[in-house]
C-alpha cells in the first residue's frame, strides 16, 4: 500500500499559550482542508479562513489539546528534559473491501499532518517578548504553509462521494508509527 504524504508543522508555544496554540492549528488544519476540497482557493487579495460549525469536532480537538498538554506535563515529569510534544490529524477514505460472505469497509489513510510543539519557558520579560515574537512569526508561517497546501496539493485526494462526511479523520497524540498496535497505543 502507498503511503499518503505527510505534512509537517512546528510551533512553539509557552505554557499560557499551549491550548489556544493547538486548538488553533487543529481548527484551522481539519476546516482549510475538508473546505479546501469543496470550495475554491482563496483570492490573492484577501485570506479566508474558512470554518466549519461541528461541535463534534470542536470536542474532539478539545480533548485532544487537553490530552496533548497533559502528555507534554508527563513527560517533564518523569524526566524528560524535552517540552515537546506530537498530535497527528489522518483523512481517511472509506473503500470497499472485499470479504467472503458481506460487505465490508475499510478506511485508508490520504493524508497526515504532523502539529510538533515545544514549549518554550521564558525567565524574564525580555525572554518573553521574543518567545512571543517567535510563537507569532511560527504560527503566521504555518497558517500560511497549511492554506497554501491545502489549496494547491490535491493530485492524492480520493473523488468526494455524497456522504455527509465523505473524509472520516482521526486526530492521533504523539503518534507513533503506522503500526496496528501504535495506532491503539499498544506499542
Amino acid at each position: 500500500m502507498e503511503r499518503p504524504p505527510v505534512f509537517s508543522l512546528e510551533v512553539l508555544a509557552d505554557r499560557a499559550l499551549v491550548k489556544d496554540v493547538v486548538k488553533g492549528m487543529l481548527i484551522l488544519e481539519t476546516n482549510s482542508i475538508l473546505l479546501s476540497l469543496f470550495l475554491a482557493p482563496p483570492s490573492h487579495g484577501a485570506v479566508r479562513l474558512p470554518a466549519v460549525d461541528d461541535p463534534e469536532l470542536e470536542e474532539l480537538i478539545d480533548q485532544r489539546t487537553n490530552l496533548l498538554i497533559k502528555s507534554i506535563e508527563a513527560s517533564v515529569g518523569a524526566g524528560s528534559k524535552s517540552l515537546r510534544g506530537q498530535i497527528a490529524v489522518e483523512f481517511y477514505e472509506r473503500r470497499p473491501k472485499k470479504a467472503w460472505f458481506s460487505k465490508a469497509e475499510e478506511k485508508v489513510c490520504w493524508e497526515q499532518w504532523l502539529l510538533s510543539v515545544t514549549l518554550v519557558n521564558p525567565r524574564n520579560d525580555s525572554e518573553r517578548v521574543r518567545a512571543r515574537a517567535s510563537i507569532e512569526h511560527q504560527l503566521q508561517k504555518a497558517v500560511l504553509e497549511i492554506i497554501t497546501t491545502a489549496s494547491i496539493r490535491k493530485d492524492h485526494i480520493p473523488p468526494i462521494t455524497n456522504d455527509t462526511n465523505p473524509f472520516p479523520y482521526q486526530i492521533i497524540v504523539s503518534p507513533k508509527g503506522d503500526t496496528w498496535g501504535a495506532r491503539i497505543g499498544i506499542f
